[in-house]
């Protein structure tokens, strides 16, 4: 193997440009208003918030919050510096990202030309999930897990311990340190294994699997201790998730139902899918037992990834090294040129002109100096502020999609039926009386007849607006082209002269 080619030096710029695609994005996700409100909250009070206040459906209710040190992060920034702080912390998330896969691909001895063209193909489809949200947080530390393994395989040194205090900061920052967790014993097994196979005895078993027990338990150093696994696998068992969250849908599923509507996201999908053959194509012409962990671990990670499209990121940090060790091999013949092993100057300065350019206008045209965030979808911008202005207050029924930003908008005066934390904090029947109501199946009147329910806010479009027509105790009071609100009957709200009031939607944007 040749010596390690950092492009950190070979050309700094060209990293520079990496960073700036993966963190070109930027859009106010559906659950960023609840972020920055919970983080807030427990700034004021000083303590984390045990039990849910923040929803009359689950009042009281025990709230397992993985990410709770994401939200104190996002709420410190948000208090200090506005949405400007926000967009600091998701450009340096992205910045410590694609470093470390730049450096874990240095190690693997590739031409900078092939390391350049990998790091900047991941860039692109890491970008689709770098929003302003907790999950930034597991993308920086996946990828400088896998730059520590990366240097243990191709250069046999590497402080793998400190694997251990990265995933105790992990499971406070995010439930994502499972795949840390499952990164660390898909290496200690293969690693182990062939050891074994080898005849080298079981030291590194040994040692490897300590590193990994011990990184396990760092991950009770919670708050929550075992409830931080109880709220992760909820998560991932949760039959409802893949129906309603369109990050959670598989790659293929995904791809299909945004052909049309978004199909730059497709590209961007299809470019991983095109990773993820080129990684197979490339060690199946090249097969080394050298390497045979990473690429473990990339394979898992893939078909993470093709379970579930909000795992492209951390499949393509995975695939990176390997693909780099084993393209070069598998096109030697071929394209002797792609696998040059001759002296490598650093890049011109032209180059690296041209590069920091690209990386400044990107960063420039991309809004990043504002403290304004547009929202990635319609909300109910108009029916909010008719809220407010007609001092309407009470128990509120609304999209979990939209829950996080009324708990802003008008808490904690009026509180929610259901959020998107509808995994750490709703009880399974919560859950099926709103997916009920939402989708108008059997049970739909649940929510209205058995909970405390005061106005219902949903879109024009949905399911659940012929139920609210139908129903003689509950009045239309507002509308617009993207939300409708009734009341219910024996409120003041119902009685308004000359309702329903016509509004005009308006666009919707970060805070």
């Amino acid at each position: 193997m040749r010596e390690p080619i950092s492009l950190l030096r070979y050309s700094p710029a060209l990293v520079l440009f990496a960073i700036a695609v993966a963190d070109w994005s930027r859009f106010a996700d559906p659950d960023l208003w609840g972020h920055v409100r919970f983080g807030q909250d427990v700034l004021r009070q000083g303590h984390l918030v045990w039990r849910d206040p923040y929803s009359y459906s689950a009042v009281g209710h025990l709230w397992l919050n993985h990410e709770w040190l994401s939200e104190l992060i996002m709420g410190a920034l948000y208090n200090s510096f506005g949405v400007f702080g926000l967009k600091l912390m998701k450009f340096a998330c992205a910045a410590l990202t694609i470093i470390f896969m730049a450096a874990a691909e240095s190690e693997t001895g590739a031409s900078p030309l092939l390391q350049s063209a990998i790091l900047l193909a991941s860039a692109v489809t890491v970008a689709t999930q770098m929003q302003f949200r907790p999950q930034v947080f597991p993308f920086a530390m996946l990828s400088a897990l896998i730059y520590l393994l990366a240097r243990d395989v191709y250069r046999s040194r590497a402080p793998l311990w400190l694997a251990i205090p990265m995933l105790a900061v992990w499971a406070n920052l995010h439930g994502g340190f499972i795949l840390g967790v499952a990164t660390l014993a898909i290496y200690g097994t293969v690693r182990g294994v062939q050891d074994l196979v080898a005849g080298r005895g079981v030291a590194r078993l040994s040692r490897l699997g300590a590193i990994t027990i011990l990184a396990t338990l760092a991950t009770l150093a919670t708050p929550y201790g075992i409830g931080t696994w109880r709220a992760v696998m909820h998560a991932l068992l949760n039959p409802y998730t893949r129906i309603v969250v369109a990050d959670w849908q598989n790659l293929f599923t995904s791809i299909g139902s945004r052909w049309h509507t978004d199909p730059l996201t497709v590209v961007f999908f299809e470019i991983a899918l095109l990773l993820i053959a080129a990684l197979v194509f490339s060690f199946v012409l090249s097969p080394t037992a050298d390497d045979l962990p990473l690429v473990g671990i990339a394979g898992v990670l893939s078909v993470a990834a093709i379970v579930s499209v909000r795992n492209v990121p951390i499949a393509v940090i995975a695939i990176a090294p390997p693909l780099a060790r084993h393209l070069p091999i598998a096109l030697r013949r071929r394209l002797p040129w792609f696998a040059n092993a001759g002296p490598v100057k650093r890049a011109s300065r032209w180059s690296q002109a041209l590069f920091a350019t690209l990386a400044v206008l990107l960063i420039a045209r991309g809004d990043f100096f504002s403290n304004h965030l547009d929202a990635g979808a319609p909300y109910p911008v108009s029916a909010t502020e008719f809220i407010k202005q007609r001092g309407l207050k009470g128990n509120l029924l609304s999209l979990f999609s939209w829950g996080e930003y009324l708990i802003w908008h008008l808490g904690p005066d009026s509180k929610v039926f259901v959020d998107g934390r509808y995994d750490t904090v709703y009880p399974q029947e919560v859950l099926e009386a709103f997916f009920a109501f939402n989708y108008a199946r059997p049970g739909a009147e649940i929510p209205l007849d058995k909970y405390p329910t005061e106005y219902v806010l949903i879109p024009p479009e949905l399911a659940a607006r012929r139920l609210m027509d139908s129903r003689r105790d509950w009045r239309l009071v507002y509308r617009d082209d993207v939300s409708m609100l009734y009341a219910r009957g024996d409120l003041p709200a119902a009685k308004f002269p000359g309702i329903p009031i016509v509004g005009t939607a308006m666009p919707a944007s970060f805070p």
